[in-house]
C-alpha cells in the first residue's frame, strides 16, 4: 500500500476508547456481524520439545518430505489442543553448513517468499520465535535452504473463536516496559542458575501468559535460556541460545505465567552458560476471569512479505537513525501485527524498535545487531497505528518485515507528524574512521581524527579537524608524513593523472576517488586548504611536506593532491 493510501486510511479510521471493568483499554465501537475468518484465541502451553532432528537426541517427532523439508505435527500433541488452528513456535537451527534461511509455514501451502530465521555462518546455533498457522491435519512444514538440524519447542496455540471470549486475547502495553537488565545491577547471571523476574506491576492477575523479548548480551560461552512460569519446573526446550563469548542475542518469547512469594507474577530464566540479561515486557494475553471482548483475538495469515528495502529505492539500504513505515493487510481492524524483523547488511551494529507509526518511539528494541553487514532475525508483536507501523534503526541496515497474522482492535492514534526521514533524506556523512586505500603507492592505512604526532607517527592518516567528511557536499584534507614516523607517504609526488583511492567508512559505504590535480603551497593552513577548492566536490586533498619540485622533504612546503569523488559502493 502506498503512503498515500495509509494516509486516506488515516483520515477515515475513528477512534474512540473505553476501559472495561479490568481497566483495560478496548475500542468502543459496535460489535461486528461476525468475526473474521480465522479468528482466534490463545492457549498458553507450558515449553516442550516437539521436534529434534538430530539423531543422538532420539526425540525425532517430525516426517522428512525432502533433503531440506520436514513436517512437524502440532495439533493433538502434548498439550496442545487437537482444535489448535495456528501455533507460536521456537525453532532453532543447529550443526549449520552455510549461510541461509529456514521458512516455517503451513503444511501442504506452497513455500512462501518470507523467512523465519536466517543463519549467517557454519556452525552457528539461531534460534527464533514463530507465528504461524497450521495446514494439513494441524501441521507446519519447515524449510531449510543450507544443510541443518532442526529443533521445534512449542510456546502456545491459537483455537477458533465464533463468538466474543475471556481468555486468550493479547493485550498491548502502550510503551513495552523493561522488567529487568542485569547490567544495572552491577552482576551477570551466573552458569547453570535461574534468575526470577517479577513482572506484577505489569501483568494483571488474571493474567494467561505474558510476551517478552529476552536479550542476552556480554555472554560468557554458548549456551541457552528458558523462560518458564514462575516456581514450575524447568521444562527442556530453549528460548534463546548463544554460540560464542560476548554476543548479543534476542528472541521474543511467549511464557506461562507463574505466582510466587505474596500475591507475585512472574516468570523464571535459567542461564546455562550466564551473561547479562534484559527482559523487555510487549504485552499479555488474558485469563479466564477477564471480560469478554473480541479485541485481542489472533487472526492468522499464510506468512508473506510487506516491506523489503532492497526493492525499494526511497529506502535501499537504510542509514543510522532512519526510519521505515509499513501497512498491511487487516491494519484498519487491529492494535497490532504479528511480524518477523529482519534486518541483512548492517551498517553498523545496534537496534531496531519497532512501534505504532507517528506515534512516540519506545526505549526497548525489537531487534539487535552486533556488526556490519549481519543478518538476523527477530519475531515481533508490534502496535498499530492508524498510518500504519514504523520501525527505528539505530546503526543503519536492509529491513525486511514478514507478516504472519494481526491481533484484532483499533489501531492507535497517529498522534505525531510524519517524520521526515520516513521520505528519506540525503545520507548522513560517513563516521571516522576511514580505512584509506592508494593503489597507485600499494597502500592501506587508518584515517584518524587529528593531524598530531600521536596520529600521525604510527604510520595513520590524519582527518585534518574542521574540514569535511566522506558523504558530504564538501572538502575534505588528509595529512601523512613522508620521512618521519613510517613516512607512509614518501612517494605520494608519484601520484597523477588516472590514479585513483577509496575510502572505506564503518557504515558499510566505499567512497571512489580520482585524481584531479597536484600543487605545491606553503605551511599556510588557508592556502593548502584553497588550493584543493577549485576541484568538484565532493573533494578530498591529500597533504604532506614537500621540496618544490614535489620531492621528499622540506617542512617549509607542502603537496597537496586533490581528488574528486567519482562513485559510492553500499
Amino acid at each position: 500500500m502506498s503512503r498515500r493510501s495509509i494516509l486516506a486510511l488515516a483520515a477515515a479510521a475513528p477512534f474512540a476508547a473505553a476501559l472495561t471493568s479490568g481497566g483495560v483499554a478496548e475500542a468502543a465501537r459496535p460489535r461486528a456481524a461476525t468475526l473474521p475468518q480465522g479468528a482466534s484465541s490463545f492457549v498458553s502451553v507450558p515449553p516442550s520439545r516437539l521436534a529434534d532432528t538430530r539423531p543422538e537426541q532420539n526425540i525425532g517427532g517430525f516426517t522428512r518430505l525432502d533433503a531440506n523439508t520436514i513436517r512437524v505435527q502440532i495439533a493433538g500433541r502434548g498439550s496442545v489442543p487437537a482444535t489448535a488452528t495456528a501455533a507460536v513456535l521456537n525453532v532453532t537451527a543447529v550443526n549449520t553448513t552455510l549461510d541461509g534461511f529456514v521458512s516455517v509455514y503451513p503444511s501442504g501451502a506452497d513455500r512462501p517468499t518470507a523467512s523465519s530465521l536466517n543463519v549467517e555462518k557454519a556452525g552457528q546455533v539461531i534460534p527464533n520465535l514463530v507465528t504461524v498457522r497450521l495446514g494439513t491435519n494441524g501441521s507446519v512444514d519447515v524449510y531449510t535452504q543450507r544443510a541443518a538440524d532442526l529443533i521445534v519447542d512449542i510456546n502456545g496455540a491459537y483455537v477458533p473463536a465464533t463468538d466474543r471470549v475471556s481468555a486468550g486475547r493479547f493485550v498491548g502495553l502502550e510503551t513495552a516496559y523493561r522488567a529487568i537488565d542485569t547490567r544495572a545491577l552491577g552482576a551477570k547471571v551466573d552458569v547453570k542458575s535461574v534468575v526470577r523476574v517479577d513482572l506484577t506491576a505489569v501483568v494483571p492477575a488474571t493474567a494467561s501468559a505474558v510476551v517478552v523479548n529476552l536479550t542476552v548480551t556480554e555472554s560468557n560461552a554458548s549456551g541457552f535460556w528458558t523462560g518458564y512460569a514462575a516456581g514450575s519446573a524447568q521444562p527442556g526446550s530453549s528460548s534463546l541460545n548463544t554460540d560464542d563469548v560476548n554476543q548479543t542475542r534476542a528472541n521474543q518469547a511467549i511464557l506461562p505465567i507463574g505466582t510466587f512469594a505474596t500475591s507475585k507474577r512472574g516468570i523464571d530464566v535459567y542461564s546455562s552458560s550466564g551473561g547479562h540479561l534484559i527482559v523487555d515486557v510487549a504485552g499479555y494475553f488474558t485469563g479466564s476471569l477477564d471480560p469478554l471482548a473480541s479485541d485481542g483475538l489472533f487472526v492468522p495469515s499464510t506468512p508473506y512479505r510487506t516491506l523489503d528495502t532492497r526493492s525499494v529505492p526511497s529506502y535501499g539500504r537504510m542509514y543510522a537513525g532512519w526510519i521505515a513505515e509499513f501497512d498491511y493487510t487487516g491494519r484498519d481492524q487491529s492494535q497490532a501485527v504479528v511480524v518477523n524483523l529482519t534486518t541483512t547488511e548492517t551498517r553498523a551494529g545496534g537496534y531496531f524498535t519497532g512501534y505504532a507509526a507517528r506515534t512516540v518511539r519506545p526505549v526497548a528494541s525489537n531487534l539487535n545487531a552486533t556488526h556490519v553487514d549481519q543478518t538476523v532475525a527477530n519475531h515481533a508483536i508490534l502496535r498499530a497505528s492508524t498510518a500504519g507501523v514504523a520501525v527505528f534503526t539505530q546503526g543503519g541496515g536492509q529491513l525486511i518485515v514478514d507478516v504472519a497474522g494481526y491481533f484484532m482492535g483499533t489501531p492507535t492514534p497517529a498522534t505525531q507528524p510524519m517524520a521526515v526521514n520516513i521520505i528519506p533524506p540525503p545520507p548522513p556523512p560517513a563516521p571516522l574512521p576511514y580505512v584509506l586505500t592508494m593503489p597507485g603507492l600499494g597502500l592501506r592505512a587508518n584515517v584518524l581524527e587529528g593531524i598530531g604526532d600521536n596520529v600521525i607517527n604510527p604510520g595513520n592518516v590524519g582527518h585534518w579537524p574542521g574540514t569535511g567528511f566522506a558523504g558530504e557536499q564538501s572538502h575534505m584534507m588528509f595529512f601523512a608524513h613522508r620521512t618521519t614516523g613510517l613516512g607512509i607517504w614518501r612517494n605520494i609526488h608519484l601520484l597523477g593523472a588516472g590514479d585513483q583511492i577509496s575510502l572505506s567508512s564503518p557504515d558499510g559505504r566505499v567512497f571512489h576517488y580520482t585524481f584531479w590535480g597536484r600543487a605545491i603551497t606553503s605551511p599556510n593552513a588557508a592556502e593548502i586548504y584553497n588550493v584543493g577548492l577549485p576541484a568538484p566536490v565532493p573533494s578530498v586533498s591529500l597533504v604532506a611536506c614537500s621540496k618544490t619540485n614535489f620531492l621528499p622533504t622540506d617542512v617549509n612546503h607542502r603537496i597537496v593532491v586533490t581528488y574528486t569523488l567519482t562513485g559510492i559502493d553500499g
